[in-house]
């Protein structure tokens, strides 16, 4: 019982987490000073002190989360590194779901889920039997996502499936973290870069498959029916307008929400480089860089528009910024009052 109980108090606290500073140094004191202190006392004592130590932990938790940016921290998207929904994390807008779903011997958990007008992300953990740590080295979902009234909005499934909807989003990224034995996190992150995506409030995602990627047994596909269900966020969301003129680009659509800002920008000729579109840059005037992870490019015989989401956020509260396209002078982005 004692081994068991130092060695769950010992994880809980190792946990990969973002604590303070002075939280970590003073829970690892805490309980190396009680530690110390039990070992010198009877059984029935030694409880008493494991239980003050438990309560100890348990009272610098509550006074965690009373604070706003460490609870944020403990929610965010650890392994996707996105600037645009970290800086939405710290302003509460990452949902702490913790559904859990079980079909095909399979448990799927959706623990936390983030949406804006132009992106979703949602982090799910997965236990099950075909991944072994050291074995497993990627992994993603297909899943689909449907309105209140039960429509079909998007899908994320393999060719041998139909879809009925005609599909809202242009990219898709997967992130497998966190691999032990029999369980793993995979996190998603989901973007529309053309249409604003719909209010989710009364909506539900259904996970239909799950694709496993091991060394030792190949790629294993389990079918299977994993739904939860889905509210809508508070989507906040500031319009930006050119300042200046540049000849050859026009800006068509800057909207700044959550934790993406969406651009249409035309521009007068006809481009098939791929690295130049995705070269195109988001400027603070501090002169930080961000880039967006896909494009929707419509191209045509003399210009091309392009509609990019970049991973910058509302929250910034950045008044002034700048678009950055390769030959051409930057755009000055001024937020309309």
């Amino acid at each position: 019982m004692k081994n068991s109980i130092e060695e769950c108090l010992k994880r809980d606290m190792n946990k990969e987490q973002e604590l303070p500073q002075t939280v970590r140094i003073a829970l690892d004191q805490t309980y190396e000073q009680l530690l110390q202190q039990s070992k010198k006392k009877p059984k029935k004592q030694w409880l008493t002190t494991i239980a003050v130590a438990m309560a100890t932990i348990i009272l610098a938790s509550v006074v965690m989360f009373k604070n706003d940016t460490v609870l944020a921290k403990l929610q965010a998207f650890f392994g996707l590194n996105d600037p645009g929904i970290e800086i939405a994390s710290d302003h509460g807008d990452v949902e702490n779901v913790a559904q859990s779903q079980q079909s095909e011997d399979i448990t799927i958990s959706l623990e936390h889920f983030f949406t804006d007008a132009y992106r979703y992300a949602m982090q799910l953990k997965i236990e099950s039997d075909d991944i072994q740590l050291d074995d497993l080295y990627d992994m993603n979902v297909e899943y689909r996502l449907y309105n209140e009234n039960g429509e079909e909005i998007d899908a994320f499934v393999s060719d041998r499936k139909p879809k009925t909807a005609s599909g809202i989003f242009s990219s898709g990224t997967f992130k497998l973290s966190n691999v032990n034995k029999y369980t793993a996190t995979l996190e998603m992150l989901i973007e529309s870069s053309v249409k604003a995506i719909p209010p989710l409030e009364g909506a539900k995602i259904v996970i239909e498959t799950v694709n496993f990627s091991s060394k030792q047994k190949g790629i294993i596909s389990v079918d299977g029916e994993w739904a939860f269900d889905l509210k809508s966020a508070t989507v906040e969301s500031k319009v930006f307008v050119a300042e200046n003129e540049v000849p050859g680009l026009e800006l068509q659509q800057a909207t700044l929400t959550n934790g993406s800002m969406h651009i249409s920008l035309l521009i007068n000729r006809s481009i098939d480089d791929e690295n130049f579109i995705m070269d195109i840059a988001l400027l603070t005037d501090k002169n930080e860089a961000f880039y967006a992870n896909a494009a929707n490019v419509e191209h045509k015989s003399d210009y091309t528009i392009v509609n990019l989401v970049f991973p910058y956020s509302v929250w910034n509260e950045q008044k002034t910024l700048l678009l950055s396209v390769n030959g051409y002078k930057k755009i000055n982005l001024l937020k309309k009052e």
